[in-house]
């Protein structure tokens, strides 16, 4: 009973390992990257190139959206890194499906020995779309966690006030200390995740909250999880 007992920790360990990306599925371990060479066309945005062999989005990556704060200098560097009519090598891991929902390719855009995704979670990209929410593990994925929680995106540090509200704009992905409490306006209604519940490192706020009372007087719900 006692060794049943242990196994049974074992196994929960892994699976929490698992799923942080501490420790790589075993069959991705063992199966070798495929790479490709591709000429840059041009960048959509931050995360998004299209190339010679197509529509390429960066695998563990997500930089700002158009009109969001940090969007052009995410673009910017990404050019720079790969101008068009350059050529970089798609890579392509074993554990990762090939494209997405939106028919894009999932690679890591590497020129010389240097990692796009690297490059601009150094930037202050988020590390998201990963085994923690449900995709596919990746190599990169560990580096890329420990990189995004040691940078910020530079130029979107100060926060602004939403008059009425008493809620705060969101410091590029994250709150202010101030108001550590994230709004989320999704599929799901309006929810709002406390630091330490499950899907708070995960969550792209659309307001910052310093109490409970206040993000539900703005008509947000508390996160069951």
């Amino acid at each position: 009973m006692r060794a049943q007992f242990w196994w049974r920790v074992l196994a929960v360990s892994l699976s929490a390992l698992l799923a942080v990306g501490v420790v790589a599925p075993l069959e991705a371990m063992a199966a070798p990257a495929a790479t490709q060479s591709a000429r840059v066309l041009y960048w959509l945005d931050g995360d998004t190139v299209v190339t010679t062999a197509g529509t390429v989005r960066l695998i563990g990556v997500d930089t700002p959206e158009k009109n969001e704060c940090g969007a052009g200098l995410m673009q910017s560097r990404a050019r720079k890194f790969a101008p068009t009519g350059s050529q970089v090598r798609l890579v392509d891991p074993s554990s990762v499906q090939d494209t997405d929902r939106y028919d894009r390719l999932l690679r890591y855009v590497v020129r010389g020995k240097r990692d796009l995704g690297t490059r601009l979670i150094k930037l202050g990209a988020q590390a998201r779309y990963d085994s923690r929410t449900g995709y596919d593990w990746h190599p990169k994925q560990a580096k890329y966690i420990r990189l995004d929680a040691r940078h910020s995106l530079k130029g979107c540090e100060k926060p602004t006030f939403f008059a009425g509200t008493g809620s705060q704009s969101p410091v590029g992905w994250n709150c202010p200390r101030s108001a550590p409490i994230k709004g989320n306006q999704g599929s799901n209604g309006w929810i709002y995740h406390l630091p330490g519940q499950a899907y708070y490192a995960n969550t792209n706020p659309e307001e910052c909250f310093a109490s409970e009372s206040a993000a539900r007087a703005a008509g947000y719900r508390r996160a069951k999880v």
